[in-house]
């Protein structure tokens, strides 16, 4: 069983944690404690190594060894998470008080998105697990209760780290990667480390995997007025905000959506950027029944920012309007073509006076869900503080997703200053009942099934599974009308699923296209046979 193996890694992952406590005296108390887990878990491991080899207590190793099977291969994916952090900071060329800083927020951050609490929870339900074992190991009686809370937390766990891992697991199934340029060799070794860390070490530099969807490429043309700006347009400042230029009192917008756009400064832009149709499907919509404020936006005024994004070569892909009435607010999205900077606008218009406008690049923006609204929160030291920027409600499902969608596919393509394991690429009170992948026109893709615990809406995603774009939105699809028709789907083969109609809205340029079968069938390929048992048991759970 190695757990000796496990111990040893334990209490080096212990030892790694020592170096934080004086750079960030703030969180000693924090770490100190996750350090003295470390020892305890890894005594507890090498107590149970012993009592195995014991004539005395082998003969309960029956009752412990799924147990022990399952916390060790949680335990596993747990280090070697931990220890890729060390790698990150190892790689800095000065360790200073920020880059420990940075270090340890990227880690909690990442603990706590992947099961919603904290690493030094985790660490003391690993401890506590195997105490229990421990204890049943030298004839006790275990806490039958707790024993099985326990149990059922960290097999969550285990569920969740398995769906994150299974291309690592699996990948031999997408057969070998074509040949890289001479002299390089693509190997799925050599990207285990965290997308997004310029890592260098004994593995040598790490090299896209073929089937990673990289970010689209920034064109070496700028636009011809970029020189006027006081700041590089790839920034993610605001110091390049135009002059004062006000705009003639225009009466309010009486519509609830609309897309609208206007000419690219650059001739090569194409006409039909993915994001002016993002939503113009037509799904049924699905009401969401909560209260909520009206939409509002509380940035700081920027006078004639409209005319400077068209002056600069950003290109307006959609409006939607909120509200309606006189407190109508319009959300505009813009993006320029030759590095794909996007950035979001919000205008109120009034009848005797100029316009209000309020604009953001969206890398400085996350968002947040209250309800039946958005919150898109500005960042400030270093994403440990959320404040707002604008709320938006929104009377649909359906549109709050494409717009959250949208949002975050958007922001992942921008080249200026792109955003690395990125917080909020799920959207609260949304059940994830699926995760396996998919390859998807010849990329790996993550696919989940999600349903909203407010509406009832049930969707799938596909979303960037590897590389420097992972979790963005490749499409989505509600599928909730067409649930409970048994006819819907088919199963072609152990990891095939063809679908009859499957409405995709899709975040990405035009060079994607989905899968479809010689009939114009909807195609679903697993790269598993277990992934497409469990998609299709989960779709059975609602006939």
């Amino acid at each position: 069983m190695a757990l000796r193996t496990s111990a040893v890694n334990a209490e080096d992952v212990a030892a790694g944690f020592r170096q934080f406590r004086d750079p960030l005296p703030e969180h000693t108390t924090e770490i100190t404690g996750m350090i003295a887990d470390l020892y305890a878990i890894s005594t507890a491991l090498n107590s149970l190594e012993e009592l195995t080899s014991s004539r005395h207590y082998r003969h309960n190793l029956h009752l412990v060894q799924p147990d022990l099977d399952l916390v060790q291969a949680s335990l596993k994916y747990t280090l070697e998470d931990v220890v890729d952090f060390f790698g990150d900071l190892d790689s800095r060329r000065t360790l200073t008080r920020d880059a420990y800083e940075q270090t340890w927020i990227d880690l909690s951050t990442f603990f706590n998105n992947e099961i919603h609490y904290s690493l030094a929870t985790r660490l003391g339900k690993y401890k506590l697990f195997l105490k229990e074992l421990e204890d049943i190991m030298k004839n006790k009686s275990p806490d039958i209760t707790f024993l099985s809370g326990l149990r059922s937390n960290i097999r969550a766990l285990l569920v969740a780290q398995d769906s994150r891992f299974a291309a690592q697991l699996g990948s031999m199934s997408l057969g070998p990667p074509p040949a890289g340029p001479p002299g390089r060799e693509c190997s799925f070794e050599s990207d285990i480390v965290e997308p997004g860390s310029p890592v260098l070490g004994a593995r040598g530099p790490r090299i896209r995997r073929s089937y990673e969807r990289p970010r689209p490429q920034s064109l070496s043309v700028s636009s011809p007025q970029s020189s006027q700006t006081s700041q590089s347009p790839s920034s993610g400042t605001l110091s390049d905000i135009p002059p004062y230029v006000p705009d003639a009192p225009v009466s309010p917008a009486t519509n609830s959506t609309s897309t609208t756009t206007t000419e690219s400064c650059d001739p090569r832009a194409p006409n039909d950027h993915w994001a002016k149709r993002a939503f113009a499907n037509e799904y049924t919509a699905t009401i969401i029944p909560m209260a909520g404020p009206s939409s509002k936006c509380f940035g700081d005024l920027i006078p004639g920012v409209k005319r400077w994004l068209e002056r600069e070569g950003f290109e307006e892909l959609s409006q939607l309007t909120f509200n309606g009435g006189p407190e109508t607010l319009s959300v505009h999205f813009y993006v320029r073509e030759t590095d794909h900077r996007a950035r979001i606008m919000c205008k109120v218009p009034h009848v005797s006076r100029p316009s209000e406008y309020f604009c953001l690049p969206l890398n400085l923006l996350e968002v947040v869900r209250e309800g039946p609204c958005l919150q898109l929160c500005r960042k400030r030291r270093a994403g440990t503080e959320l404040v707002l920027w604008a709320n938006l409600k929104f009377n649909t499902i359906e549109r709050m997703v494409l717009f959250f969608c949208t949002f975050l596919a958007l922001r992942s393509q921008d080249c200026g200053r792109p955003v690395h394991r990125i917080r909020d690429y799920e959207l609260h009170e949304e059940e994830e009942l699926f995760g396996g992948q998919i390859v998807d026109d010849g990329y790996l893709h993550a696919l989940r099934v999600y349903r909203d615990t407010i509406s009832g809406a049930v969707r799938l995603q596909a979303s960037v599974h590897s590389g420097e774009m992972k979790r963005s939105p490749v499409w989505t699809a509600f599928v909730t009308h067409h649930l409970t028709n048994r006819s819907w789907l088919r199963r072609v083969d152990s990891k095939t699923i063809h679908f009859r109609e499957l409405q995709r809205t899709v975040f990405l340029s035009e060079d994607y296209t989905p899968p479809r079968g010689p009939r114009g069938e909807h195609v679903l390929t697993f790269t598993t046979r277990a992934d497409a048992d469990s998609f299709l048991n989960t779709l059975r759970m609602f006939r």
